[in-house]
């Protein structure tokens, strides 16, 4: 592939696998759909930062007090968030930019690793506070399951590569 130059097919096999985990994040991530439940004719859905019946109003947690359960999703599901992209960022430049600088890979590897985990971490939390039924789970949640390996499997690629 001319795009990637001389890398490695596992280097970039990694950081395909890296953008497509950061873009599952940002969705997983911004959406309010990581809970939804529908009793009757009233259907809610909520994520990380509002909730919606039927319209959708952010969260204010000075005001109505957030668990600190959600608090701590919000906290990891962010630095993962964050660190996927940076990342992101530092393999796009060791591939396009500074091609013989191969410690920008190595620590865009550590990134996504530690990423994935934060993300995992952030999760397990969510879904393992009190009056959240399993069934309920909804898409952002499952992007950001997905989102957390994928990063994970991205950075081992690039320690490999």
């Amino acid at each position: 592939m001319a795009i990637f130059g001389d890398a490695k097919p596992i280097t970039m096999a990694g950081f395909i696998v890296g953008i497509v985990s950061f873009v599952l994040q940002l969705i997983g991530f911004a959406t309010p759909y990581w809970r939804y439940a529908k009793r009757g004719s009233v259907a809610l859905h909520y994520g990380l930062w509002q909730t919606c019946l039927p319209t959708c109003v952010k969260f204010d947690c000075g005001v109505f007090g957030c668990t600190s359960a959600l608090k701590g999703t919000q906290a990891l599901e962010t630095l993962a968030f964050i660190i996927l992209l940076a990342a992101v960022v530092l393999v796009a430049v060791q591939l396009f930019m500074m091609k013989d600088k191969d410690i920008l890979k190595k620590a865009g590897a550590v990134c996504c690793i530690v990423a994935g985990v934060f993300a995992l971490i952030g999760v397990i939390v969510f879904a393992t506070q009190n009056g959240i039924e399993k069934s309920n789970l909804h898409f952002s949640f499952a992007f950001c399951i997905i989102a957390a390996v994928g990063g994970i499997v991205a950075g081992v690629l690039l320690v490999i590569g």
